[in-house]
């Protein structure tokens, strides 16, 4: 169930909302427009709209962004939009995306506010779970999406698209209904399309359970790999790091290990780096793009950045 006093209590718990400022994404659908008439709820917040037109539906993306313009004008809100031309035929939604934050970035760092307010719900993180998971995935990938990164948050995820519907029609908010999000050349529209027949309100509920769970075990594996680095690492300074070969040799599963631990450093090819681990001294690998280099020396390797990458924070 969605209602105003839950979602204020939810939002309290997870950010302090004292002398923040937030800007509230809104595309013109049902989810940002119940996202935003919420927020105009709370008192004593500073609120601003951030809107991006695509122009890729036509009139329906015209229409979306007069909606919008009619609601804030309505409640004296300022609204920023934004408008893009798009070109690139192939992944149109991924690089209307990269484009959409990049803005959003921009926009919170030239107006010195606090966050940027998504209108994500539960649905959306169960969908990306099969996204990943159909793809190939580890936990960080079926452990759905984050109510916070960095400065995005999505205040919406403990709810469903039901609650949200119900939401909407409860207090009368009208919206331009998205007609690519039911276009099935996208894999997310045909995961959608499979998971509203199958799941029902209970589904949807253990599966949020699940999701806490994963996301707690994925913090806890975290925390274990910080004790893990320190046993590995040996010494380290700005240049370069010295990895002892026995303590890797320990780990079980080692693979597992490597990856989690030398992924930072552009090292994804496992096999490569057991060849290292268990090579003569004097041998050497790089990192994708050659910004890091290994070299085995004796009983330790040698983790080092190039100077091609300089600026890297080697942390």
């Amino acid at each position: 169930m969605l209602n105003f006093k839950i979602f204020l209590k939810n939002l309290k718990d997870k950010i302090d909302l004292k002398k923040k400022k937030l800007f509230i994404a809104v595309s013109g659908g049902v989810d940002s427009l119940v996202l935003l008439d919420l927020f105009f709820r709370i008192k004593d917040l500073k609120i601003e709209v951030l809107h991006c037109n695509f122009k890729l539906r036509g009139a329906e993306s015209e229409e979306a962004e007069n909606l919008i313009k009619t609601i804030c004008k309505k409640h004296k809100i300022i609204l920023h939009t934004k408008s893009f031309n798009l070109r690139k035929k192939s992944s149109q939604q991924i690089f209307a995306r990269k484009l959409r934050y990049l803005w959003f970035k921009k926009m919170l760092k030239t107006n010195y506010f606090n966050y940027i307010a998504l209108g994500h719900h539960l649905n959306d993180s169960i969908e990306t779970i099969f996204l990943n998971l159909i793809r190939g995935t580890g936990i960080k990938g079926i452990k759905g999406i984050g109510f916070k990164k960095k400065y995005l948050i999505r205040p919406l995820l403990d709810f469903t698209k039901t609650d949200i519907l119900s939401y909407a029609k409860n207090n009368k908010i009208s919206w331009i209904e998205d007609s690519s999000n039911i276009n099935e050349k996208f894999l997310r529209n045909k995961i959608r399309k499979i998971l509203n027949k199958l799941l029902n309100n209970e589904a949807y509920l253990g599966i949020k359970t699940s999701v806490q769970i994963l996301k707690d075990e994925y913090l806890m594996i975290n925390n274990h790999l910080n004790l893990i680095k320190k046993y590995i690492f040996l010494k380290k300074n700005r240049t370069e790091k010295i990895l002892s070969v026995k303590n890797l040799l320990n780990l079980n599963p080692i693979k597992s290990y490597l990856y989690k631990i030398l992924k930072y450093y552009y090292f994804n090819n496992i096999r490569t780096l057991i060849k290292i681990i268990i090579s003569k001294s004097g041998k050497k690998i790089n990192s994708k793009k050659s910004y890091f280099s290994i070299k085995k020396k004796k009983k330790h390797l040698i983790l080092y950045r190039n100077k091609k990458y300089e600026q890297k924070n080697f942390s």
